[in-house]
């Protein structure tokens, strides 16, 4: 057999009457010996992390679409008769697989990914901004640093200057209390705003409030707010009136997903008689 990982794409058959799995020609496969329960994790040489989550969603997938007739909702004309059924298994990624059963496809499962407390440590808190030098807007990629050192002139009478981890308010006594108030949000917004593009917090911490104010300071300084634009190396949008990073589901910085799913990859990729139970 080939070993599971990473862009796999398997097809097994599986008889409803007796549970067992079977190649497609019939040939011995170390995965088919383990789930038909002939073959334990510790005994095998090529089976991994990839298969063992194959051998639960197969369980769990033919159990609901045999016994109810749909999946999750998902209906399906069933034979009553009908013993076999043809499974093809697809491995997105660690945290994607794609399921097929007689040529429907039934279910994509998507695993969240396990962050750490040193993964999160930092979210909130005014940790050192990695954004050190200054880049003024390029038209042509929509592009712009904010970085520690830049000072923004709100003209009137105020400026914001990005200190080591945080936003500064500079001028203070220089408008009414409202205005004050409305300058420190915008501040506490804009520290927000740089450690999200720093990739150090989700885009969660920049308040509802404040984006409005941050949206015409970015488009005062040259941003096109109607298309892809970058901060300090991250592609961003605006949706919905809110800050996203581009092509992010996740919610939290991509590059800390991308760091826990190649761990958990290589964590699933582990032969199971020698794998790493820790995690």
């Amino acid at each position: 057999m080939a070993v599971t990982g990473i862009g796999s794409v398997q097809t097994y058959i599986y008889n409803s009457k007796t549970g067992q799995l079977s190649t497609k020609d019939g040939s011995a496969d170390e995965f088919v010996n383990y789930f038909n329960g002939n073959l334990s994790a510790e005994s095998s040489q090529e089976l991994n992390g990839y298969d063992v989550k194959k051998k639960h969603n197969i369980d769990k997938l033919m159990q609901m679409v045999y016994q109810t007739g749909s999946f999750r909702g998902l209906k399906f004309d069933i034979d009553p008769n009908m013993e076999e059924y043809e499974i093809t298994c697809e491995q997105v990624s660690g945290e994607e697989s794609r399921y097929t059963v007689n040529g429907d496809k039934v279910l994509t499962e998507y695993v969240p990914m396990y962050l750490s407390y040193e993964d999160m440590a930092g979210w909130g808190k005014n940790i050192p901004f990695k954004t050190l030098e200054s880049k003024a807007y390029d038209p042509e990629t929509n592009s712009m640093n904010l970085a520690v050192g830049d000072v923004f002139d709100l003209g009137n009478g105020y400026r914001l200057r990005v200190a080591e981890d945080s936003v500064e308010v500079m001028g203070y006594g220089s408008g009414s209390a409202d205005t004050e108030q409305r300058v420190e949000s915008l501040a506490n917004g804009l520290n927000a705003l740089i450690h999200f593009a720093d990739q150090q917090w989700p885009s969660i911490y920049i308040w509802p409030q404040q984006t409005p104010m941050l949206l015409s300071l970015l488009g005062e300084l040259g941003i096109d707010l109607s298309k892809e634009f970058t901060l300090n190396g991250t592609k961003c949008v605006v949706e919905g009136g809110q800050i996203r990073e581009a092509g992010n589901k996740w919610v939290i910085p991509s590059t800390v997903h991308d760091k826990a799913l190649k761990e958990y990859e290589d964590w699933l990729s582990q032969p199971l008689h020698a794998r790493d139970e820790r995690r």
